[in-house]
């Protein structure tokens, strides 16, 4: 269950078998996709395209799923939470695709790339 910001533990996000970011290497868990943006619940709100239900799945399922994540070592400072430290990615590739955004624009955490998996 993720904690009030939104964050997933590391048991939660290896439990949903989706691809993880991980700064310090640069590179993705996996590559499931072969180009993709993925953009956090902050980045989608910059960009105009919010997540739906604000990125909380209710009970009739409705709501916006992630689709990876990226894995954030400061997570939780200041705070007894230390466990919290994957932010929910979220599908915003067709938003790419139909010119809306425009790569320079994004992050090189928020791009998936066949080619990053090592």
């Amino acid at each position: 269950m993720p904690n009030e910001r939104g964050f997933y533990t590391k048991e939660e996000v290896l439990a949903t078998g989706l691809p993880y970011y991980i700064p310090a290497s640069k590179r993705w868990t996996s590559t499931p996709y072969e180009f993709a943006v993925l953009l956090s619940k902050t980045r989608c709100k910059e960009f105009r395209m919010p997540v739906m239900g604000n990125g909380v799945i209710k009970e009739d399922g409705s709501g916006e799923y992630p689709s990876a994540f990226r894995y954030a070592a400061a997570a939780g400072t200041g705070t007894d939470d230390k466990t919290h430290r994957y932010i929910p990615l979220y599908d915003r590739t067709d938003v790419w695709k139909s010119g809306e955004i425009s790569l320079d624009k994004l992050y090189e955490h928020e791009i998936m790339r066949k080619e990053d998996k090592t």
